[in-house]
Parts: structure tokens; sequence; C-alpha cells
């Protein structure tokens, strides 16, 4: 047995270790701990095998197997933290969990060369033409 066999195995036994630890931990709500454990371990096998069985087996090709495993479990996992409601379009999701951002009190500006309501570029919302630019005032 080559010393890369053994390091791929341990690193499997590893990544298999540690899904199972944080599915129990999360609570997936699809399947059980054992069933991602086996996924992961089935993907990764999967690559190693085809990576030591087959010498001419394109790398990339070989990653994608090996990462699919814990990529779905991350997905997964990703749903069970998050709940399955839509996502707001509007707003990052590290700021969904803060609350609506406050503005501080002041009034929402309009830059210059905007569109205002009246729809002609240059002026603002309130119909004063917006300032000049330039250098010459």
């Amino acid at each position: 047995m080559s010393l890369v066999a053994v390091v791929v195995g341990i690193l499997l036994a590893l990544a298999a270790a540690l899904v199972h630890r944080d599915a129990t931990r999360v609570g997936v709500e699809t399947g059980s701990p054992a069933l991602w454990t086996g996924l992961v371990l089935l993907a990764g096998g999967t690559g190693a095998a085809t990576a030591l069985l087959v010498p001419d087996a394109p790398i990339p090709g070989v990653l994608v197997v090996v990462a699919l495993g814990p990529l779905l479990y991350l997905l997964e996992r990703d749903d069970s933290l998050r709940g399955d409601d839509d996502p707001d379009p509007t707003q990052l999701p590290s700021a969904a969990a803060d609350g609506p951002a406050s503005t501080g009190g002041e009034p929402a500006r309009t830059d210059a060369g905007e569109t205002g309501e009246t729809g002609e570029i240059g002026e603002r919302a309130d119909g004063d033409p917006a300032p000049s630019t330039g250098r010459d005032g």
C-alpha cells in the first residue's frame, strides 16, 4: 500500500468524522448523520479509487467527484440552518440576521446626475438643479 493511499484514507476518515459530528450537532432535516457520512465516504472513495486505479484520469474531474459529497452536505446544512423561506433579494444574508439597516435619522439623498421624479437628468427628486461638479462652481 502506498503512502498516498494511507494519507487519502486518513483524510477521508477525518472528513467523514467531521461531517457526522456536525450533522449530529446541527440536526440536518433531510437524512441522518450516518447517511451524510456515507455520502461523503462514497464520493471521496470513488474519487480516490479513480485517481489510484486510472492513471490517466483528469485531476479536475477527480476533484469534482471528491468534492461532491461535502458540497451536497454543506448545501443541506445551510437549508437546515436558514429554513426554507425565500431569500430577500434586497438584503445580504448577513444583513438579514442583523435586522434592517438604520440611516442614522438622515433623509435619503439623491446623487447628482440621477434621474429625479420629473425624469430629467441633472435634477434632484425635489426639483432643485443638481450641484455643479466642475471646478468653476
